[in-house]
């Protein structure tokens, strides 16, 4: 299990407003970065720097490391709270 959490989000966004539910839900520490305001050449630069093409893209934090480690969407997140040894 990670220590905490960072989401790059969209505000609107059902799937990041699911993801930050759930991590509430859980008590988990966590930071969204919202891309709303970004502009196009940032958000392409970050879906093609992790390969994901949607938002929420969540990283995990690693307090010992110092470093993140990468998880994947909402339905990603939601599979690594359910069973935190499979990440």
């Amino acid at each position: 299990m990670y220590d905490s959490y960072l989401l790059y989000i969209k505000s609107k966004c059902p799937f990041c407003i699911k993801a930050i539910h759930r991590l509430k839900e859980e008590a988990k520490q966590y930071k969204t970065v919202a891309v709303d305001e970004c502009d196009d050449e940032f958000i392409f630069e970050l879906k093609e720097a992790y390969g994901h093409k949607s938002f929420p893209m969540v990283l995990g934090y690693t307090a010992t490391s110092r470093s993140y480690s990468w998880i994947g969407g909402c339905d990603d997140l939601m599979t690594h709270l359910d069973n935190p040894k499979k990440f």
